[in-house]
């Protein structure tokens, strides 16, 4: 009977030690994001240069090429055969998905993508479209989220999921870039465990209380522990993020906002997923939508708590 107290008095310090090793893994790994990278990103995603990266034109291309540019300098696997790009056509034009795949520790056959759409509405009457929140921000994102975990399994202290960061294009064309990649997956779709996808995340002009410092889920509905992890998450990462799964209290207003973005063929899909956006608000779809008006401490949070979540949803779902 001692030596079974002992057995199990070890056995309980061992999960505790390991408790906090992975929670110090955690903080170590999230404070690796940079609110620097970030800015860089996102101005130059929203400038000028980029002319509101309207699919087809060659501001939006270079958006793109940045995007790869980053995929490989971060040695992310290709998630196609030899190539981050999926092409696809949208009427008389050509649409790139750009994914990059982070591989998980050891081996699974079971993946989380994360997503951004990297498109906007390029040039409207003389009007440069910049689309710094939408979706500048959401790409910034994407790609410093995908740096941090690329880090995390060079060390070898990488996740027990693969993660699929994927930057779609023609999402202002009716979800077409979303659409064609659910089409043409080359993994059974039963695989994905689930869909975060990042749009309009950045800024702060409509808080669904007092608190600037917030984050909008929708689609927590769509798995019974979404809404808890993402809770659980912000108390991990040490941030005061305040989460709101009501959508200012509108289910109608809700299911309008979820299904304009990509996640919505997702779930159309079968798959559980999230759309993480900070809501519209005054300069969405108009050409005063630039960089200076992202609240860059708050987007640092917020990374930091998805960080967290996806690392809570690799290891429960």
């Amino acid at each position: 009977m001692k030596f079974l107290r002992i057995l199990i008095s070890l056995t309980l310090i061992t999960i505790l030690s390991n408790l906090i090793c992975r929670g110090q893994n955690l903080i170590q790994y999230s404070s690796l994001i940079d609110i620097n990278r970030l800015k860089s990103l996102i101005s130059w995603l929203s400038d000028d240069l980029t002319e509101g990266r309207g699919l087809g034109s060659t501001g939006h291309q270079m958006a793109g090429s940045l995007i790869i540019d980053k995929f490989n300098e971060n040695s992310l696997s290709h998630f196609y055969s030899n190539s981050y790009v999926q092409s696809f056509r949208v009427d008389t034009l050509t649409g790139r998905n750009i994914v990059g795949v982070v591989r998980s520790k050891y081996y699974s056959d079971k993946y989380i993508v994360i997503s951004a759409h990297y498109d906007h509405l390029g040039i409207l009457r003389n009007n440069i479209y910049n689309g710094a929140d939408d979706n500048a921000s959401g790409v910034a994102l994407l790609l410093e989220l995908a740096r941090v975990f690329a880090n995390m399994r060079e060390n070898r202290e990488g996740l027990n999921k693969n993660l699929i960061f994927v930057a779609f294009d023609a999402k202002e064309n009716n979800l077409k870039g979303s659409e064609a990649f659910i089409k043409r997956l080359p993994v059974d779709k039963r695989k994905i465990i689930c869909n975060i996808n990042l749009d309009q995340i950045g800024c702060t002009f409509s808080p669904p209380g007092k608190n600037k410092d917030y984050l909008l889920v929708l689609g927590a509905n769509s798995h019974k522990d979404f809404k808890r992890l993402a809770i659980k998450a912000g108390r991990d990462a040490g941030v005061v993020t305040e989460l709101d799964f009501s959508f200012y209290g509108s289910k109608e207003f809700a299911d309008v906002f979820y299904s304009s973005s990509d996640q919505h063929n997702f779930y159309k899909a079968g798959i559980p997923s999230l759309l993480l956006t900070s809501g519209v608000h005054m300069h969405t779809y108009k050409p005063t939508d630039d960089w200076y008006f992202i609240d860059f401490p708050v987007l640092v949070n917020r990374a930091r708590l998805i960080f967290n979540l996806i690392y809570q949803i690799s290891y429960t779902l």
